[in-house]
């Protein structure tokens, strides 16, 4: 492995989507900590075996734990990764560049898909989703509506929308989000790694800016 990227943003941002994009177009090994914490319970492993042990009693997952998790991962990986949701807090920046630093890996790309949050609050209002679990796509009703109202385009379950899809709870999420997101920002604006992307543009639009950042590092 030669370089470690990153893609920051809030919630609704599109990181998702142009995770899945990037790691298509440029063979990256696309890791969230989400992936991570299953795959590490379901073998058991010790820390696996932790984290199961903290969920089970209703908390979240510690920053130190999810270091563990991370870093025992990135020790099997022999290509480029790009994480999407780590990190998520300034101390697991600061532990994930210690660690680089000590295993001779290097940094790449940190790029901030920077959205306003008048825009964000509109996308996840509007946002519905297929509820059969095996399809789940995503309908914007202004950006990408189906072509049925209410009917997913590809499967024909009907649509829904996710309980955390309102206003009041995208704004007090969006509260819990910034007090970590912040500090998380600013420490990667201060190096030469930092990249802002302005993600109000189309999907396409915005790859083709992600892909020339990347053309540019090359």
């Amino acid at each position: 492995m030669t370089n470690v990227h990153i893609l920051l943003g809030p919630p609704g941002s599109g990181k998702g989507t142009q995770a899945k994009r990037l790691v298509a177009k440029r063979s990256l090994i696309h890791l969230s900590t989400g992936d991570i914490l299953r795959d590490a319970v379901s073998k058991g492993t010790e820390i696996g075996l932790r984290a199961k042990a903290i969920m089970a009693n209703g908390k979240l997952v510690d920053d130190d734990t999810v270091n563990g998790l991370v870093f025992a991962r990135l020790q099997n990986e022999t290509g480029d990764v790009l994480f999407d949701g780590y990190p998520r807090t300034l101390q697991q920046a600061e532990s994930l560049g210690k660690f680089l630093s000590d295993q001779g890996l290097d940094l790449g790309l940190v790029i901030d898909i920077s959205v306003p949050e008048a825009v964000l609050e509109a996308r996840v209002v509007d946002r519905m989703v297929c509820s059969n679990n095996n399809c789940g796509y995503i309908y914007h009703l202004v950006t990408c509506p189906p072509q049925v109202e209410g009917i997913c385009d590809l499967c024909h379950y009907p649509l829904k929308h996710r309980a955390d899809d309102c206003q009041e709870a995208f704004r007090s999420r969006m509260s819990e989000f910034y007090k970590t997101f912040e500090p998380l920002q600013a420490y990667y604006k201060g190096t030469d790694h930092y990249r802002a992307v302005d993600g109000q543009g189309s999907s396409d639009a915005i790859h083709q800016t992600i892909l020339a950042l990347f053309q540019e590092q090359a």
